[in-house]
């Protein structure tokens, strides 16, 4: 990576034609004192629209923004864990508010952008509509996959998340939009290359209609800073008008008052009180948020509770309608029936009576609304499947032809949300197949594998298949379980011993990685495993394991983080120290060497290491790789090439150091007769395969939709030509084609 990028945020807003000196929904945070590991190096930008008719007020958005901003960065391990777990933190409470409402028909869809600069790295995380567009001296790239981002935040319980990173360059521009100008497009922007901020700001807002909600990232030699700039002139901002949402604290217009010193946001009587609170729960409000001021001043303070006036109003209406449609009738029966004592009824029953029978119609007559609306709305997004199909078909340019086909499947996920048909199924599975050529994926038949039900908490992080036992790592306690292949499935060995605690005067902590054990070892262990002081446990089915102590380099431990056995040597990772170091022959008695010479690879990021002969693989934080060949020679020196470069041969892909849309999260190399290297994708619950030269060759993924959540670990076993794949404490397995 180059020198440290400064990027200078423009706003590109307009309401009603009128420009605005700010953007609705953008929040600029800066790490806190105190921030979890490496979130301190993130400078983060949050820009969120809720489209729907259950907005929220102005304020209310900064304050959840501030929020999830502090979420962000009390959230441990990977970038793109921690966009996670925004984008999912956002996810639940907009789902809770829009069920709250439902009664009422009121909903709001989030789309969420997130943008992290660490350095000159960019890292972006799409929910629902985002349109980004990357301009560089050599190309204009439209970032948008529907298919990755869904349809929003707070329509279900699974958080879509399209992920991208870039390394930026002096003078690189991005721009962010929910729904850019029909004007902007790749060859209409490729014109503005080479402008300076202000002025590709002008050009882009004269390229704009009356309406405009974006914002304009441009990089420049700096400290990884992430500075806004507003315009020149201040226009007046315009007032919007938001009608309250039953269960909301009632809203009335902004106020036309000085702006106030940001408030902390607890609205009294508010159901969306409870929802806000559960945002802030992990994170104590202690700090005030770090945010761009919106333009438009806070809102004043109710004055009349509308809502309830209007509800009472309606019932009484309801009550005496009914009132008199029951006297008319009971004057009608008692000149046709004989005994009138029958209408001799007490006051209470008659009130109950007055209320039940018009709270029953208007539930018959929702019922009849909301099935006729399901279907008006299946119609709606089926027909905009078709639409994307037909243009699909004339797409020439395979890149064209794949996001079109993509927007087609994004339809029809809409449309199978109010129901499922023949049609709908048939499109699907035309539509996915031609997506999966262009992906190059095979879908495989993947199955529960575990017999026995693991533990709700369980986290499985690790797994090795050593012939027809298989083991697990599970994070949550450090401990590795075991599992053996029956005719019903993988049973688990309940007598098998692998995880912290004392053994013959060591003291083991939990156990963090694991790796299989060479066949035929004196000891006939099965894995090994270590934990974060150094300490290596030797797992053996139906015995006691056995630990022990490494002698530890010349330098000490700074936290050993994975380990790796080739052959007989074992390889340990330790980012701390910027070291992977080798046991020869695995004798941990001697002190171990460096793999490195003279020329050392940054490791601080690095999540997960494998060894083939003398090549090493350095997988980093969102899945840039690093190899290395190892030599003994002083006249040839070990040499590392950082970044690889993947090579991607799939129609309109670009080769380079990331594959486009994935993040790797771990490596497995599979030896010969047919050497290969696996990666992991846990987003998309994939399996990619590469030729040793990295050359992608297929991914796997399965027929099946699989249990919501990113994908924890994976393992291939050649012996048997089966692959595993575990979703937290879920592990499925299927044969390899």
């Amino acid at each position: 990576m180059g020198d440290s990028i400064d990027l200078l945020i423009l706003p590109l807003e307009r309401i009603a034609g009128q420009e605005q000196p700010s953007v609705l929904g953008l929040y600029i945070a800066s790490p806190p004192r105190k921030s979890a590991r490496f979130r301190n190096r993130d400078r983060l930008a949050l820009h969120l629209f809720l489209d729907g008719n259950a907005p929220l007020p102005p304020d209310q958005v900064n304050q959840i923004l501030a929020n999830l901003a502090k979420s962000y960065y009390k959230t441990a391990g990977t970038v793109t864990t921690a966009l996670r777990a925004v984008a999912e933190t956002l996810n639940q409470y907009l789902l809770d508010r829009n069920i709250r409402n439902s009664s009422t028909g009121r909903q709001a869809v989030g789309y969420l952008s997130q943008i992290v600069l660490r350095d000159s790295r960019l890292s972006i995380a799409q929910s629902g509509l985002s349109h980004a567009y990357l301009l560089t001296s050599s190309k204009v790239e439209h970032i948008q996959d529907l298919h990755l981002a869904g349809n929003g935040l707070g329509l279900s319980r699974t958080t879509h998340l399209r992920f991208s990173q870039l390394d930026l360059q002096p003078n690189d521009a991005f721009v962010i939009s929910i729904q850019p100008p029909v004007n902007w497009t790749p060859e209409s922007l490729a014109k503005l290359q080479g402008q300076g901020p202000e002025g590709l700001r002008r050009k882009l807002l004269s390229r704009a209609g009356a309406e405009l909600n974006a914002f304009l990232l441009h990089a420049q030699t700096g400290s990884g800073e992430l500075r806004l700039l507003r315009p020149v002139r201040q226009p007046r901002p315009i007032p919007i008008p938001i009608t309250p949402v039953p269960g909301d604290t009632p809203i009335s217009e902004p106020s036309t008052e000085s702006p106030k010193p940001e408030p902390v946001i607890q609205p009294a009587d508010s159901t969306d009180t409870e929802v806000s609170s559960t945002i802030a729960a992990a994170v104590p409000l202690s700090q005030g948020p770090v945010s761009d001021q919106s333009s438009i001043p806070p809102s004043s303070p109710p004055e009349t509770a509308s809502t309830s006036t209007d509800s009472v109003s309606i019932g009484r209406t309801l009550t005496n309608s009914a009132l008199k449609i029951y006297a008319g009738l009971a004057a009608f029966l008692r000149g046709i029936l004989p005994d009138s004592g029958i209408f001799t009824l007490p006051p209470s029953t008659m009130a109950f009576t007055a209320i039940a029978v018009p709270l029953t119609i208007v539930a018959v007559a929702a019922v009849v609304y909301f099935q006729r609306g399901r279907d008006a709305q299946y119609n709606i997004h089926f027909s905009s499947a078709q639409e994307a199909e037909q243009l699909a078909e004339t797409k020439t340019d395979p890149k064209e032809q794949r996001l079109a086909w993509e927007t087609t499947l994004l339809h029809l996920n809409n449309a199978e949300l109010y129901q499922s048909t023949e049609d709908s199924q048939e499109l699907r599975m035309h539509a996915q197949g031609i997506v999966d050529d262009f992906n190059a994926t095979e879908r495989l038949d993947f199955r529960p594998a575990i017999v026995d039900q693991l533990e709700e908490t369980a986290q499985i992080t690790r797994l090795v298949a050593r012939d027809d036992s298989l083991y697990m790592l599970n994070a949550t306690d450090g401990v590795v379980e075991r599992a053996i292949l029956t005719n019903e499935g993988y049973r688990i060995d309940t007598t098998f011993q692998c995880g912290p605690g004392p053994y013959g005067g060591f003291i083991v902590g939990a156990i963090i990685d694991i790796a299989p054990m060479p066949l035929g070892n004196d000891l006939q262990a099965a894995i090994m495993g270590i934990d974060g002081n150094g300490n290596l446990l030797r797992c053996i089915p139906g015995a006691t394991p056995l630990a022990s102590l490494m002698e530890p380099p010349d330098i000490n431990w700074g936290t050993p983080r994975g380990i790796t056995i080739d052959g007989k040597d074992l390889y340990v990772l330790d980012p701390q120290t910027n070291a992977v170091w080798i046991y020869r022959g695995l004798d941990i008695s001697q002190a171990p060497r460096l793999f490195f010479d003279q020329q050392i690879p940054p490791m601080q990021d690095v999540i997960d290491i494998e060894v083939n002969q003398n090549d090493l693989y350095l997988l980093h934080e969102g899945g840039p790789l690093t190899t290395c060949v190892y030599s003994a020679l002083a006249t040839s020196p070990t040499r590392c090439k950082n970044p690889e470069i993947y090579t991607d041969p799939r129609p309109g892909r670009q080769s380079g150091p990331f594959i486009e849309d994935t993040f790797f999260s771990q490596i497995q190399f599979s030896p010969p007769p047919e050497p290969t290297i696996y990666l992991l994708d846990p987003n998309s619950q994939a399996i990619y395969r590469f030729s040793l030269r990295l050359t992608l060759d297929r991914q796997f993924r399965s027929h099946e939709n699989l249990p919501e959540g990113p994908a924890t670990a994976f393992t291939v076993n050649r012996s048997n030509h089966t692959v595993f794949l575990a979703i937290g404490n879920q592990v499925y397995y299927a044969p390899l084609p």
